[in-house]
């Protein structure tokens, strides 16, 4: 669509797509590659979820082990990032969060160029972990040698920009964006959860499917103009291993951040 979309149609796309997210969840289904180019949105408003080549059925209980390469890089999770071999419906939940942050501003959320330029913008985006924030972070296989910057956690302080990049959405949205791309993923919602969320109940109320505006359908003739975004994840490749990796100078100017350039990562 030319124009951005409304907040009650972002309500609308989103409240489809975690509806479709909770049945592939209650199904023991991972799609593991959620992104906004693997969704596709017709011209009387109805969403579907698209390209199941990296999905996985887990089942209860679910595998000891599974593959670290999944999900493209933009809507990765940390977990992912820092080599968790076990993870469930919350990696899911994390891309969710970054398609409802680009419906938001018509941008990925997330540009990183590699895996560690995508945690640096995680942690600049949500803040840094710690063990109180995030508890066992520190065993996953990429984490033990990340060098991050010592910060006092303040119960109650939020750490994460949200509120700062998207000053016009709502307290209830802010919420639900920030436990979306909660770094710890015992702390994101379900999609069940998200889909009861209090942001989906205030106004503007999600806008009527038979609302949205049309536009002609030319289904395979059209030609679009969109950002080239990353690839899926090859199957069969090897996660990349970070080794040490120096943080710890992150936040370094964050008072001047919104004239600056933001900062530099040094590898060591």
């Amino acid at each position: 669509m030319p124009e951005p979309f409304l907040a009650s149609e972002i309500k609308t796309l989103l409240l489809q797509l975690a509806s479709g997210v909770s049945y592939l969840h209650d199904h023991w289904i991972l799609h593991r590659d959620l992104k906004t180019s693997n969704l596709l949105l017709n011209n009387r408003g109805n969403l579907k979820i698209a390209d199941f080549g990296m999905a996985r059925y887990v089942g209860d209980p679910p595998p000891a082990k599974l593959t670290q390469l999944v999900v493209t890089l933009w809507y990765r999770a940390p977990e992912l990032l820092l080599g968790a071999s076990t993870y469930g419906p919350a990696i899911d939940m994390w891309s969710v969060g970054c398609i409802f942050g680009e419906l938001l501003t018509r941008e990925p959320l997330l540009q990183g160029t590699n895996e560690v330029d995508e945690l640096t913008k995680i942690f600049n985006l949500c803040g840094v972990p710690s063990d109180e924030t995030w508890p066992g972070f520190r065993r996953l296989p990429n984490a033990r040698s990340l060098r991050l910057p010592s910060a006092k956690f303040e119960p109650g302080v939020d750490r994460s920009r949200v509120r700062t990049l998207f000053p016009l959405l709502t307290t209830a949205g802010v919420a639900l964006l920030n436990g979306l791309l909660s770094l710890d993923p015992d702390k994101r919602p379900s999609a069940k959860e998200m889909l009861a969320h209090e942001y989906f109940r205030q106004d503007p109320k999600p806008k009527v499917e038979a609302m949205f505006p049309t536009f002609p359908s030319k289904a395979g003739q059209e030609r679009r103009r969109r950002k080239e975004t990353p690839n899926a994840p090859m199957r069969g490749g090897h996660a990349v291993e970070m080794g040490a990796v120096d943080f710890s100078g992150i936040f370094s100017g964050r008072e001047k951040e919104e004239k600056g350039g933001g900062f530099s990562l040094r590898m060591v």
